[in-house]
């Protein structure tokens, strides 16, 4: 039989339980402490970046010419090697697909003979960087954009020369795209000298992020064979694109959802207005097709929390210095193409990727036969679509591999 407890017991027992309370007390003060000041001194820990209040206009309702319609179901994806290839892209006269890799070569697309497959042939390691951007500068000889700089290539004979690193004083950070005038001036963007090319390939998001004017855009003249700043503090400039007037490029400022215009001539040369603003997606590239229509491509409509982030620079500022494995990860892609007056810069139509199958979309180029040729960033593949003939575009199933 167990014995009554007795008075010294009982002592004995709430002096054990008084005591556990003051050890749990005193633990939990002390894990308060450690949490209260780790939390001090991570907010105190600088921050990678220096991001700007900006008050984001409310993105446009997506109705009427911006309507997703699905069109680019439509489209054919064309596989050509690693993410990053294919982003920058130009087509010949001839209908002859150029492309650029992530490690720097310019390839050639070639139909086989049965006009179903395609065959890539190098012309030429132009760099060991990532090629951004192609355009014509002159006949067979193609300007190439690589985060390295500025570069013509003979794509007859595969010999090529760096034709810019960078300007008096303004060395370059990260040069983006290209478009050459008649004359045979070269303009070409810098998307930020801030976070240039000899940061990692990510830290895009970095200037996504600050959204300051860290990029600019500059003209390489052949006359003079010299580099010179056409405009400074843009923000983020990514494709650029010769105006028909011919006195004036447009310039995507992609984390502005906006293009500017940028005189190239005349009294008001270096001026800059705006063209289009508040635009539904990030721009990319620019193009003029053949119905002298400016094709917008936009890698991702708007992002709801990118404009809370615009809004609150500090919450920003803590956001990058935790784990990047606890950062919001990248948003899934629903790429489309807008197209605008080349006058007005009001919007005619858009064409959208309503699965997300094609990737993030970068530039296009409109080939001889009316297709359009569009580029990727993520995915490693070209991207074929016939606009005005959806029922001949082909079909919508996996990637179509290149013969070897």
């Amino acid at each position: 039989m167990r014995p009554l407890r007795t008075a010294r017991d009982c002592r004995g027992v709430r002096f054990l339980w008084r005591t556990g309370e003051r050890m749990r007390l005193r633990l939990t003060l002390i894990l308060i402490g450690c949490l209260a000041a780790f939390t001090l001194l991570w907010s105190m820990w600088p921050s990678p970046i220096s991001p700007a209040y900006w008050d984001e206009p409310a993105a446009p309702e997506m109705t009427g010419a911006l309507e997703p319609d699905g069109a680019l179901a439509d489209a054919v994806a064309i596989d050509v090697g690693l993410p990053g290839s294919g982003e920058g892209i130009a087509v010949s006269d001839t209908g002859t697909i150029y492309y650029g890799t992530a490690d720097g070569r310019v390839m050639r697309l070639m139909p086989n003979a049965d006009n179903e497959t395609e065959t890539a042939l190098e012309v030429a390691q132009v760099t060991e960087t990532l090629i951004l951007g192609l355009d014509w500068i002159a006949p067979d000889v193609l300007g190439v954009a690589a985060i390295s700089g500025l570069y013509a290539l003979d794509v007859e004979t595969g010999h090529y020369t760096l034709v810019s690193s960078g300007a008096p004083a303004h060395p370059f950070g990260y040069v983006n795209d290209l478009a050459a005038a008649p004359d045979g001036r070269i303009f070409f963007t810098d998307s930020s000298t801030r976070w240039g090319h000899d940061s990692d390939r990510d830290r895009y998001r970095h200037d996504m992020l600050e959204n300051r004017p860290s990029g600019a855009l500059y003209v390489w003249d052949p006359a003079t064979h010299q580099t010179r700043l056409v405009r400074s503090r843009l923000h983020y400039p990514n494709g650029i694109e010769l105006a028909p007037d011919g006195r004036s490029v447009l310039v995507a400022e992609t984390f502005r959802y906006r293009i500017v215009r940028i005189w190239i001539d005349g009294p008001e040369a270096g001026s800059k207005d705006i063209f289009a603003e508040n635009l539904p997606g990030l721009p990319d590239g620019l193009a003029t097709d053949s119905r002298g229509r400016l094709l917008v491509t936009m890698p991702s409509p708007r992002v709801p929390l990118l404009g809370f982030l615009h809004r609150h620079p500090r919450i920003t500022q803590l956001l990058m210095k935790v784990p990047e494995w606890l950062r919001p990860g990248a948003v899934p892609a629903r790429a489309f193409i807008l197209v605008l007056d080349t006058e007005t810069g009001e919007a005619l139509d858009s064409w959208h990727d309503p699965d997300g199958r094609l990737g993030y979309l970068s530039n296009t180029v409109e080939a001889p036969d009316g297709d359009l040729w569009i580029g990727t960033t993520d995915r490693g593949h070209l991207v074929r679509f016939s606009p005005d003939r959806p029922d001949t575009a082909g079909d919508t199933g996996a990637p179509v591999s290149l013969d070897d």
